[in-house]
């Protein structure tokens, strides 16, 4: 084969699958989860500098032996209080409701990384591996409960944040180990805060009528 004639066909080829992932996610798409995450901290009030993007990969530079993909995000947000949403989660959600919900919880957690002695830095220690996790995981349910507080403010409806979960936390065995609680125990903590306190949003909606939601009654 002519080697010019192959070098074309090379580069006609990269040219045809080079695209594939920008078709995946557009610049609209960054845009939406920054103006979603800005909006949420305009609307809360919130002070404290937190930006937001759309990654494709996580950061496997800090704990690279981890099988816990969760915890370079949560790692990086203490340090850098940068909201990442990974373009697998964001494909997932349907609406503006369900980007804000899985956007709120770090919110939440990047306001938290603020406190504390050293602007912070504990807080890293506080959220990390175990023996820690007792602390990691009753901040996250107070994070969760944070994010519906957060969601309500900027006029999104909580609800979305229990079909949020259903689509994208893997269900475990057991969280001994884990710095995270079992997905039932965030949705239903979730779900009794909103009872509680925005009964309104458990009347029926587009959220209420959602496969994921119903299928989370089903079990309760």
């Amino acid at each position: 084969m002519n080697i010019r004639f192959f070098c074309f066909v090379v580069f006609v080829f990269l040219i045809m699958v080079g695209p594939v992932s920008a078709d995946v996610i557009e610049k609209s798409d960054v845009y939406r989860v920054e103006n979603i995450g800005t909006n949420l901290l305009v609307k809360n009030n919130i002070d404290k500098r937190i930006i937001f993007g759309l990654t494709f990969i996580k950061d496997y530079t800090i704990y690279p032996v981890s099988t816990d993909s969760s915890l370079y995000k949560d790692y990086n947000l203490h340090n850098n209080r940068e909201v990442t949403v990974s373009v697998n989660e964001y494909q997932k959600m349907t609406s503006d409701d369900e980007v804000a919900a899985i956007i709120t919880h770090n919110i939440a957690q990047g306001v938290h990384s603020y406190t504390g002695i050293m602007n912070g830095q504990l807080m890293i220690t506080k959220n990390g591996a175990f023996p820690f996790n007792y602390w990691a995981k009753k901040n996250e349910l107070t994070f969760d409960r944070k994010a519906v507080d957060y969601m309500v403010n900027a006029g999104y409806n909580p609800v979305a944040l229990i079909t949020a979960y259903s689509k994208i936390l893997p269900d475990v065995r057991g969280s001994f180990w884990s710095r995270h609680n079992l997905p039932d125990k965030r949705m239903n903590n979730i779900f009794n805060y909103i009872k509680q306190n925005y009964p309104q949003y458990l009347n029926k909606n587009s959220f209420t009528e959602s496969v994921y939601y119903k299928r989370f009654i089903s079990d309760l």
